[in-house]
Formats: structure tokens, sequence, C-alpha cells
């Protein structure tokens, strides 16, 4: 199977996080999740979720930081939504 990344995931701790998250970061304006998970980070690559009837397969994990973003500058790091995303595909 191709790596896709037709659905984006959401980690629960993170979502939560970004709703109180300034718009300093890049991502944080713009990055929108199809689905919200608990417990995502303990998931890897390959491992499949169920929502809705539906299964999907974790294609990938975690999201590159943008070098201009001004989070990673002002922070020095990667904001936790770098490593609270997954993207994925929908198992047909």
């Amino acid at each position: 199977m191709a790596a896709g990344f037709e659905i984006s995931f959401i980690d629960t701790e993170t979502a939560s996080w970004l709703e109180g998250a300034s718009d300093e970061g890049l991502c944080l304006k713009r990055f929108r999740a199809d689905f919200i998970v608990d417990n995502l980070r303990s998931f890897g690559e390959g491992a499949a979720v169920d929502i809705g009837g539906e299964r999907y397969v974790i294609t990938k994990k975690g999201k590159k930081c943008f070098d201009e973003c001004d989070f990673l500058k002002r922070m020095g790091r990667p904001c936790p939504l770098a490593a609270g995303v997954a993207f994925g595909e929908k198992v047909r």
C-alpha cells in the first residue's frame, strides 16, 4: 500500500493544548485534524484506527516544523503539534 495522507489525526492532549495556544506558530493557524484520537502517541506507523465503523491506517507519525515558524524560533524546539499528530488513509 502506498503511503497516503488523506486523513489527519491529532492526539487528545495535543488538541487540548492547541485550543489554548497562541497564534504564534505557523501551523497553529492552519492545522485542522479530521479526527481526535486518545493516546495517539502510542500508535505506530501501520497501526489500525477504527472510527465510526471505518478503519484507517496510520501512514506517518508527526509532522515537520517549518524553519520560519515563530514558535520554533522563540522556544528553540518544535511545538507539541509536531509530535501529536499523525496522517493516514482509509483502508479500502
